[in-house]
């Protein structure tokens, strides 16, 4: 299969162009940056998709795909309707709008990376798909936004659309000021992890190479409909902080600092997932955390 893969340099985009590449499929990457990757680097187009014609002239240079996978997206989760919401609108949802309606053969599927962030605060857990979308965040907003205009899009050219809503992703390159990295940075340093509150409640966290094989799969499947993307191991803020200082052989507990009164806990169903996309996650916390630190290690 033909896949481009536009995202694919980000710290998501490089896993799943590997796992692509594995799984015998031609992939196009497009991204603001070249590719570390080199799997990618003979097939891959440089483009700012938030200039003014960048979606246009993305669309113009890619090749005639089966598949299309959309990852790009702004990094900032801020709660606010700002300057920066515009530049979320603009990513996330006019950009692959205007990048279809350019390309000279529709995509027999597009898998969407949207996120748990359109859920807003839970009224059940675990959540599931069905449950209401009420986001209080401009990203989330955003991402809703985008998935009903693709619905619609692809209803009109004839594609499959897959909305994978992705809980948590963490591992090895992912945006230091994240948790995860954060609590394994200060363990490098000798200093003890902090936890903002009790740390006792429930989060979702998923292994980016797991989200890199659900992504596959439904390409691979023609997927249709919306599917939550998670570790489907809930833990605690906690359990988290505790397994880093077993991964990195400290014996130093995680010290509380002030409450966080925002704290909303997190836990996704992933039935249908499993059911329509044959979707397991394989790397648990604790695998996960140990990969990341390796990773730490070998970089000095």
């Amino acid at each position: 299969m033909n896949v481009a893969v536009v995202g694919g340099s980000g710290f998501i985009g490089r896993h799943v162009v590997r796992r692509l590449v594995t799984n015998g499929h031609t992939v196009f990457t497009i991204d603001r940056h070249e590719p570390p990757d080199p799997l990618a680097g003979e097939r891959a187009l440089e483009v700012d998709l938030g200039e003014d014609g960048g979606p246009e002239s993305a669309a113009a240079a890619t090749p005639e795909v089966d598949g299309l996978v959309w990852l790009a997206a702004t990094i900032r989760q801020a709660r606010a309707v700002d300057q920066g919401a515009l530049q979320d609108l603009r990513v996330m949802v006019e950009s692959p709008l205007r990048f279809l309606d350019a390309l000279s053969a529709p995509p027999a599927t597009l898998v969407y990376a949207s996120s748990i962030q359109v859920y807003g605060r839970p009224e059940r857990l675990p959540v599931d798909e069905n449950h209401p979308t009420r986001p209080f965040t401009a990203y989330g907003a955003a991402k809703l936004c985008a998935e009903h205009y693709l619905r619609i899009a692809c209803a009109g050219i004839g594609a499959r659309l897959a909305l994978l809503r992705l809980a948590f992703v963490y591992g090895p390159g992912q945006h230091p000021e994240n948790v995860i990295p954060r609590f394994l940075r200060s363990l490098r340093r000798g200093e003890t992890p902090v936890i903002h509150g009790s740390g006792n409640g429930v989060r979702d966290d998923v292994y980016v190479e797991d989200v890199a094989r659900s992504i596959a799969r439904a390409l691979d499947a023609g997927a249709q409909g919306v599917f939550n993307i998670s570790g489907g191991r809930p833990h605690t803020l906690l359990d988290v902080a505790r397994t880093a200082c077993r991964v990195a052989g400290s014996r130093q507990a995680p010290r509380h600092e002030d409450i966080d009164p925002d704290w909303i806990d997190r836990w996704y169903s992933i039935e249908r997932a499993r059911n329509e996309l044959g979707f397991e996650p394989m790397v648990t916390l604790e695998e996960g955390l140990r990969r990341i630190w390796a990773a730490m290690e070998s970089e000095g």
